[in-house]
């Protein structure tokens, strides 16, 4: 969502592939072609600068190249992050209140942290299913102390990080495969299961506890 309410989606053809905004009536205002490839993209907003950003992953499974690549609404590139850190498999990306970018990679296990001119900043996470450790993480967002919750996929579990990338907590353990995450304007957590095809709705970060 953008800051007037308006949706991004990625989507893609047999041929092509686009971001496309809609307005909360479910009218197209603007599309964007984006350079074709098979892997899934993620998009998210910067609010504060009305950025769009995308992710891009081309070439095959043992050479890929990936970047994030940040938008104007009218589909101006501005600016590509990613391309220096070894980055395999980009999947989603969250913008903080400091509009510090946090990218997660399914393939490398970990999440980066990019600054608002694009700087890279530091990496947490690496494989394994120890605290801090991730295993094919995916969904990301940050609460409004700019902690980082992030979807620890294939370890089946929701894992929480203070701005700087270290670990806190354990959200939730006990998941089939938690896919996105998102934090409500109440301050309660979203968390999509994708594998149980299930919602879960958790209180405060105080306390997390489920509903």
């Amino acid at each position: 969502m953008d800051g007037e309410g308006n949706l991004w989606v990625v989507g893609n053809t047999e041929s092509a592939n686009f971001a496309v905004q809609y307005d909360k009536h479910g009218k197209v205002l603007t599309k964007i072609d984006l350079q074709y490839t098979v892997w899934d993209r993620g998009v998210t907003v910067d609010t504060r600068r009305n950025h769009i950003l995308i992710t891009q992953t081309t070439g095959d499974w043992n050479n890929t190249c990936t970047e994030v690549q940040v938008f104007r609404p009218e589909g101006t590139l501005v600016k590509a992050l990613c391309q220096q850190q070894g980055m395999k498999y980009p999947q989603t990306m969250t913008v903080d209140r400091k509009g510090n970018t946090l990218v997660t990679d399914y393939e490398n296990n970990c999440v980066y942290s990019y600054n608002e001119d694009g700087q890279f900043l530091f990496q947490f996470g690496g494989e394994g299913s120890g605290e801090g450790q991730l295993k094919n993480p995916h969904g990301i967002c940050t609460d409004i102390s700019s902690n980082v919750v992030v979807a620890d996929s294939e370890n089946g579990r929701v894992e929480l990080f203070d701005k700087a990338g270290k670990f806190l907590k354990h959200i939730a353990t006990d998941m089939k495969e938690p896919w996105a995450v998102a934090m409500a304007t109440q301050g309660q957590l979203v968390v999509t299961d994708m594998f149980d095809v299930s919602v879960s709705v958790f209180q405060t970060f105080e306390n997390f506890s489920k509903l």
